[in-house]
């Protein structure tokens, strides 16, 4: 693809299947923490976290939603700032994404995001530094593949 909304959204999209795949993983499989991805979507939908499998849909089919938003965001900005260092502002990105979701649930005070304990925290952090470095590494790869020529 040549265009860059949609190499971004593309991108956007894969790292967020990345970043649902660790944090449920770390839920499910490991036993850490507790609120997932799909919470934060249901919560700032519903007013709480999904209680039935087609709000469960909805929820989900938001957060791709908001992955694949951010990618995009993020591919109109990183040519501002230089593709110096291009996985690490990936991360930082999906780091300041985590960070900035908690800041927005604390300071409009949703309900069941206000006592988020530390094995959660550390779960969605994770989860979020995957879905930066999946959705950079995604991203370059679309570049690369533009900059050959014929390609």
């Amino acid at each position: 693809m040549d265009d860059k909304y949609a190499n971004g959204f593309v991108s956007g999209l894969i790292g967020g299947l990345a970043g649902a795949a660790v944090n449920l993983l770390m839920i499910f499989l490991f036993k850490f923490g507790s609120i997932k991805f799909v919470d934060f979507a249901g919560e700032l939908i519903f007013g709480h976290f999904p209680e039935n499998f087609g709000e469960d849909v909805i929820a989900f089919l938001a957060y791709f939603g908001f992955a694949g938003t951010l990618g995009v965001i993020f591919a109109y900005l990183i040519p501002i700032f230089s593709f110096k260092y291009f996985l690490l502002k990936g991360i930082h990105f999906g780091i300041g994404v985590w960070f900035a979701s908690y800041a927005i649930t604390f300071l409009f005070k949703a309900p069941n995001l206000q006592d988020i304990s530390l094995e959660s925290a550390i779960t969605n952090y994770l989860a979020s530094f995957v879905y930066g470095l999946v959705m950079a590494v995604a991203l370059r790869r679309w570049i690369k593949k533009e900059e050959k020529p014929g390609a």
